[in-house]
C-alpha cells in the first residue's frame, strides 16, 4: 500500500509546478492583454474627452455667433432710424445703412425689413461681394412676410434656418423705437450663412478642421464602417472612433427643433500607432522577467514552502485521522513561519475546544428561550380564556338588581379583574418588545384629541382625590400626524397612571409641544408633572429596568409589576424618541419624553364638526339594548362552555337571537342549514378550528351565491402573527379575550347598521 505521505508529497510538487506554469503564462498574457488594454482605454479617453471638448467648442462657438447676430439685430431693430424707416418708407435710409459695405462690415448675408401687416420693405441677401447685393430667396421671403414662422408674434426669434441656399444663422426681432414708448411697426430679420468662409472661421476658433452638411447626406465615417468604434455623448453628440482618425458629429437643429444640418469634426489619432508597437516590446521583455523569477522561485518554493507544508500536512492530517481536538502539533522542528501556523493551529484547537462547549450552553439557551415564548403564548391563551368569564360575568352581574353591598363587591371584584389583566398585558408586551416582535403601526391621528381622550378618564380620577388636572397644548402642534396612537396612547396612559397613583395633594399637568419639524417629520415633546412624593435621587437610574421600582414599600403601597416604566422606555425608543425625569422628594416628578413621527400636511385635518360626531356615535353605543328593523341572527362557535354561556348572554341582552356551538365544524354545519348575519369565531377548537372554517364558510358563501356573512375572530393569542392568520382566512375583524359587552356591541352596529340606538 503507498504511504500517504509520499503521495501528498508528490501531490503538493505537481501542485506547485503547476501553479508556477500557470502564473507564469497569466502573468504574460495579462501583461500584453490588460496593460495594453488600460493604456488603449485611457488614450482612448483622452482622444474621446478632447474631441468632445471640439464639438462642445464648436456648439459654443455657434453660440457666440448667435448671440453677436442678435446683438446686432436687437441694435438695429431699436434704431429710431430704422423705425421711421418702416414708418414713413424713407429710401435714404437703405441707401445709407444697407449698403454692400454696411452688410460686409456687419458680416451679414440677409436683410429682410417688413412693415407691421407682414409686407416686405425690403429683402436682400449678399452672398457674394463680387455679385453685389440680391434679392432673398423665395423660401427666406415666404418665412418672412405675413404670417410666415419667422414675423409670428411680437417676441425675439432666433436660431438656425435651412434655406435654398443653405444653413443659415438668423434673428427675428420687432422694430420698436429705442424708448420702446410705441407698439412695434415691423420686424427686421437678419442671417448669416454657414459658408465655407464662415466655417474656417469657426474652425480657427476651436482648432480643429469642421465641416457643415445638410441632414441626410452621407458622411465618409459611417457606423457600417470597419474597425469603427461608435461612442454616443450627451446632448446627442456622436463620435466614430476609426484606424488613425476621430469623427465628431453633432446635429444641429433649427428654429423649429427640427435637425436640419450635421455639423462634423476631424481629429486625427498619431499616438496609436506608436502604443500598438510598444506593446509588443512590452511582451518581449516581460516574457524574459517571467521565466527568470519562475526558474527561481520555483528552487525557492520548494526549500522553504513545500517542504515545511509537507511536514505540517502530515502533522495536521495525523490529527484529522485521530478526530480528538485534545491531539497537538508538535513544533519542535519547525521554524519561520511555519512554527507560528504550528502554534496558532494549537490555539485553534484549544478554541475549539472552547467553541464546542459555548456551542451547547448557546443552544441551552436558545432552547430555554424559546421555551419560554411558548409558555408566554400559551400562558396568554389559558389566562386570557377564564378572564373573559370572570370580566364578562362581572358586567353582566353589574345589570342585574343588586343592593349596595352587593354592588360594591362586584365592582370590587371586576377592579381586580381588570387589574389582573393590565398585569397580563404588560408582562406580554414585554416580552414582544424583548423578542423584537412588536410592530409599530403608521396611521393618521389627532395629537390634540388624543391627548383629550387620554386624559378624560384621569381628570375624574383626580378630582376624585381633590387634584387638579391640567391639559396644555402648544399651539404650534399640527392637527393631523401619521404615527402608532396606540402605543403613544399606552405611553401616556403610564405616566398619568403614575402621577394620579403617587399625587396625595396639588395637581397634575400634561403638556405637548412641537420640538423640531422638518420636511417629512416631525417631533413632538410631551411632559407629565405631578407634586407626589417625588422620587430619591439613588432610584432614578433604576426606575426604568425591568421588574424595579423605586422603593420596595412601592409595590407594597401601590401595587405594580415594575414593567410598566420599562415599556414605556422601550415604545419611546422603538417611535425614535428619548425619555427622562426630573425629580425632588417631596415636591413631585416630571416625566418628558420625545416621539418622532410623520407629517400628515396633505391630509385633510380633523373639524369640530366630526369630533362632535365621534363622540356622539361613542356614545350612542354604551345603550343597554340595541334596536334594529330586525333581530340580528348570530352564530357564536365557542369551546369554553364558561365563555359559551358568557357570550350569549351578552349578545342576547342586546336583542340578537344567537345559535351557540362548540366548534367549528358545527359551526359549518349550522351555518349551511341557514344564513347568519354575524359570525363569532373562536380560534382555537377541537375538530376543526376557526381558521378552517371561516375557508369553508366563505366558500359555501361563494358555492351557493350567498350574501357575505360578517365573521369575527374571537381569540386569547394577541400575538400579530395570529391576527394575520384570521385575516388571511377570511375574517372581517379580530377581538382579543377577554371580550367586554361594549366591544361586541360596536361589532353589531358595525354589522348590521341600526336604524335606531336605546
Amino acid at each position: 500500500m503507498q504511504n500517504p505521505s509520499l503521495s501528498t508529497s508528490n501531490s503538493l510538487r505537481r501542485t506547485v509546478l503547476i501553479a508556477l506554469c500557470v502564473g507564469f503564462l497569466l502573468l504574460c498574457g495579462a501583461q500584453y492583454f490588460f496593460a495594453g488594454t488600460f493604456v488603449t482605454r485611457e488614450l482612448e479617453k483622452a482622444e474621446t474627452k478632447t474631441a468632445s471638448d471640439h464639438l462642445h467648442s464648436a456648439r459654443q462657438a455657434l453660440q457666440a455667433l448667435q448671440e453677436d447676430l442678435d446683438s446686432t439685430g436687437g441694435d438695429w431693430s431699436n434704431w429710431d432710424a430704422t423705425y421711421n424707416f418702416v414708418r414713413h418708407r424713407d429710401p435714404n435710409f437703405l441707401t445709407d445703412n444697407l449698403s454692400v459695405q454696411s452688410l460686409r462690415r456687419l458680416r451679414l448675408n440677409l436683410v429682410i425689413i417688413v412693415d407691421e401687416y407682414g409686407r416686405a420693405l425690403y429683402a436682400k441677401t449678399l452672398l457674394n461681394p463680387a455679385s453685389g447685393l440680391q434679392d432673398a430667396p423665395a423660401d427666406l421671403l415666404t418665412l418672412s412676410q405675413g404670417d410666415g414662422a419667422l414675423s409670428r408674434g411680437s417676441q425675439t426669434l432666433s436660431g438656425l434656418v435651412m434655406t435654398s441656399v443653405g444653413a443659415m444663422v438668423v434673428t427675428s426681432q420687432p422694430v420698436v423705437d429705442s424708448l420702446a414708448a410705441q407698439s412695434p411697426k415691423g420686424r427686421l430679420i437678419m442671417g448669416r450663412l454657414l459658408n465655407d468662409t464662415l466655417v474656417a472661421s469657426l474652425s480657427r476658433i476651436v482648432s480643429a478642421p469642421l465641416t457643415v452638411e445638410p441632414v441626410g447626406i452621407s458622411h465618409p465615417v459611417s457606423p457600417n464602417t470597419e474597425d469603427v468604434d461608435l461612442q454616443e455623448l450627451e446632448g446627442g453628440d456622436v463620435l466614430y472612433l476609426g484606424k488613425g482618425v476621430i469623427n465628431g458629429h453633432t446635429t444641429l437643429t433649427d428654429l423649429w427643433g427640427k435637425p436640419v444640418a450635421v455639423l462634423h469634426v476631424r481629429l486625427d489619432r498619431p499616438l496609436q500607432a506608436t502604443m500598438d508597437e510598444a506593446r509588443i516590446y512590452r511582451l518581449i521583455v516581460t516574457i524574459l522577467v517571467a521565466l527568470a523569477f519562475y526558474v527561481g522561485g520555483l528552487l525557492f518554493i520548494r526549500s522553504r514552502v513545500v517542504v515545511p507544508i509537507e511536514k505540517l500536512a502530515s502533522s495536521v492530517s495525523g490529527i484529522g485521522t485521530a478526530g480528538s481536538t485534545a491531539e497537538r502539533i508538535d513544533d519542535q522542528y519547525a521554524t519561520g513561519e511555519f512554527l507560528i501556523l504550528s502554534r496558532s493551529i494549537n490555539a485553534m484547537l484549544d478554541q475549539i475546544e472552547q467553541q464546542q462547549a459555548l456551542c451547547k450552553d448557546r443552544d441551552a439557551a436558545i432552547e430555554a428561550n424559546r421555551l419560554k415564548s411558548e409558555f408566554l403564548a400559551t400562558m396568554s391563551h389559558e389566562i386570557r380564556t377564564p378572564m373573559n368569564g370572570v370580566l364578562g360575568m362581572c358586567e353582566l352581574l353589574q345589570r342585574t338588581d343588586l343592593n349596595p353591598k352587593q354592588r360594591h363587591l362586584c365592582e370590587t371584584l371586576l377592579r381586580s379583574a381588570r387589574s389582573l389583566l393590565g398585569i397580563l398585558n404588560d408582562v406580554l408586551d414585554f416580552a414582544k418588545i424583548e423578542s423584537g416582535k412588536l410592530q409599530l403601526e403608521a396611521a393618521p391621528f389627532s395629537p390634540v384629541e388624543l391627548l383629550q381622550t387620554v386624559s378624560a378618564p384621569f381628570i375624574a380620577a383626580a378630582q376624585g382625590k381633590s387634584l387638579g388636572f391640567v391639559t396644555l397644548v402648544d399651539g404650534n402642534v399640527p392637527p393631523l400626524v401619521v404615527g402608532d396612537a396606540l402605543r403613544l396612547r399606552q405611553v401616556m396612559n403610564n405616566l398619568l397612571g403614575n402621577a394620579v397613583k403617587f399625587t396625595a395633594r396639588g395637581s397634575v399637568t400634561i403638556g405637548c409641544v412641537l420640538a423640531s419639524s422638518q420636511v417629512h417629520d416631525l417631533e413632538l415633546r410631551i411632559t407629565v408633572t405631578d407634586t407626589g412624593t417625588g422620587i430619591p435621587p439613588q432610584a432614578l437610574e433604576r426606575i426604568f429596568k425591568p421588574f424595579m421600582q423605586a422603593e420596595a414599600s412601592t409595590a407594597r403601597n401601590f401595587g405594580g409589576t415594575g414593567l410598566g416604566l420599562a415599556i414605556v422606555q422601550r415604545l419611546v425608543e422603538l417611535m425614535d424618541g428619548k425619555i427622562g425625569v426630573q425629580s425632588t422628594v417631596g415636591q413631585g416628578s416630571s416625566f418628558w419624553f420625545t416621539v418622532r413621527l410623520q407629517r400628515a400636511d396633505a391630509l385633510p385635518a380633523l373639524s369640530i364638526a366630526q369630533e362632535t360626531q365621534g363622540t356622539q356615535n361613542m356614545e350612542s353605543r354604551t345603550g343597554s339594548r340595541l334596536f334594529f328593523a330586525r333581530s340580528p341572527v348570530v352564530l357564536l362557535a365557542e369551546d369554553n362552555a364558561i365563555n359559551r354561556e358568557l357570550l350569549t348572554e351578552m349578545i342576547e341582552t342586546m336583542g340578537c337571537r344567537v345559535t351557540a356551538v362548540e366548534n367549528g365544524a358545527q359551526a359549518v354545519t349550522a351555518a349551511a342549514a341557514r344564513p347568519f348575519d354575524v359570525i363569532f369565531m373562536d380560534c382555537q377548537m377541537p375538530v376543526l378550528d376557526g381558521q378552517a372554517a371561516t375557508v369553508e364558510l366563505r366558500t359555501l358563501e361563494r358555492a351557493t351565491a350567498r350574501s357575505r356573512a360578517c365573521i369575527v375572530a374571537l381569540t386569547a393569542d394577541a400575538t400579530a402573527e395570529n391576527r394575520e392568520r384570521c385575516l388571511e382566512a377570511g375574517m372581517d375583524s379580530v377581538v382579543t379575550k377577554p371580550v367586554s359587552q361594549a366591544q361586541l356591541r360596536a361589532l353589531l352596529l358595525d354589522a348590521m347598521h341600526p336604524e335606531k340606538v336605546a
